[in-house]
């Protein structure tokens, strides 16, 4: 895609950073000195963030934002004493004690944000999606990539050692060619409840923000809007984007160089969980140069429970998933399957990828998930969407625009 770097400059690019930002940022953070942190979105994952950044004794959160007062007193606890509340994120980041900021607020607000923290000279972790669509994707990278700040996209996979060491035996040629892969999420959800009144005061208006006014009731169902704001297209591309993006990324960086594929096709519905407006149910199609990739999710069932990616090879099959990996033998045609040759038991735990981005705070490094890889992560569900809504093939161009195809 020509709004993002090619490798080469890319790595360019990245090396002046460091040189550029090392001195500089050594002045205001120490190698002995604690991490002031601010965090903006103490909801359920914020919140769960700052479990995983807290087990580093370094840390500290000094800062908590959310326009949700339940969400603000409960990040206030969180982060323990002395830390300051805020209602409107820009008057956070005006906090010259503050290193770096987590952002974890829902996606239509990831875009103006990680900007707004980047003109404040704040190193950033954005919460996954990275986007609400390529074009600001895009737009993402070039801002990082004019800065000499850290970005780090919450991709976690990149930095767990069982999904590492997963590639390493693709690489190897264990699998020998792959031409399918096959990716879904199950889980079974219940039902929307209606009657769910806020528990504290909620500015909507700051919430909504760039999505512009939308209600905050639909057919009944009270405040599912905000609660239940991933169903709703002004704020996010649903589960299409939400958990595509790490299975998308996964398979990308086995298979394609991290890049993103060239078009894709998808049906989905809403079966259980009205009045959303993202599908519960879906499944897409996704054409890379050398296979073909299949993205399915179904909350109404918990048939493999959780996520798993099956990678055929025409020599074995490896089966990647919370619980780590197995590589099976192909057994030939008309033979019953063989017990895996290789696996590994391993969840995905958030630590080491928080760490990472600790790590690179001090050292200027870039960071494991860095924006390239967020904005390619996503670029395919993005698609994906776009053919759902458009009832068509999306194509990806040269030029990062998407067609009709």
């Amino acid at each position: 895609m020509s709004q993002t770097i090619g490798r080469r400059e890319f790595l360019s690019t990245a090396t002046g950073a460091v040189a550029l930002s090392a001195v500089s940022y050594h002045r205001v953070l120490g190698a002995n000195d604690r991490i002031q942190l601010g965090i903006i979105g103490s909801g359920g994952r914020g919140r769960s963030l700052m479990k995983s950044f807290l087990k580093n004794k370094e840390v500290a959160f000094t800062a908590v934002c959310d326009v949700y007062e339940t969400n603000l007193e409960q990040g206030l606890k969180e982060a323990g004493n002395g830390a300051k509340s805020f209602a409107d994120f820009r008057k956070l980041l005006d906090d010259k004690e503050l290193a770096a900021v987590v952002v974890a607020t829902p996606d239509h607000w990831h875009h103006d944000q990680l900007v707004a923290a980047l003109k404040a000279g704040k190193d950033v972790y954005l919460e996954k999606p990275m986007s609400l669509s390529i074009a600001q994707g895009a737009q993402m990278v070039q801002a990082v990539r004019g800065t000499n700040r850290i970005v780090q996209i919450g991709m976690q996979r990149r930095s767990a050692p069982s999904v590492h060491a997963a590639k390493k035996l693709l690489d190897d040629g264990e699998l020998g060619t792959v031409s399918l892969v096959r990716a879904h999420w199950y889980w079974n959800m219940p039902e929307l409840k209606k009657d769910r009144p806020l528990k504290g005061k909620l500015d909507w208006d700051s919430f909504c923000g760039p999505a512009g006014k939308v209600a905050l009731s639909r057919e009944g169902y009270e405040n599912v809007a905000f609660l239940n704001w991933r169903y709703f297209w002004p704020f996010s591309g649903g589960n299409m984007t939400d958990q595509g993006t790490h299975l998308m990324d996964v398979i990308q960086w086995f298979l394609n160089d991290g890049q993103p594929p060239r078009s894709a096709v998808c049906q989905g519905q809403v079966q259980r969980l009205q009045p959303s407006e993202t599908p519960d149910v879906f499944s897409a199609v996704f054409e890379y140069p050398r296979f073909l990739a299949t993205w399915t999710l179904a909350y109404t069932n918990s048939y493999k429970d959780g996520w798993q990616i099956v990678f055929q090879g025409n020599k074995a099959t490896m089966e990647l998933d919370n619980n780590g990996y197995r590589v099976y033998p192909d057994p030939g045609r008309g033979k019953a399957m063989l017990p895996p040759v290789k696996q590994e038991k391993a969840p995905v735990p958030t630590e080491p990828h928080v760490e990472n981005f600790l790590s690179c705070l001090r050292s200027r490094k870039e960071p494991n998930a860095p924006v390239e890889v967020g904005h390619h992560a996503v670029t395919g569900p993005h698609l994906a969407n776009f053919a759902l809504r458009n009832h068509c093939r999306a194509v990806l161009g040269s030029e990062g625009k998407v067609t009709a195809g």
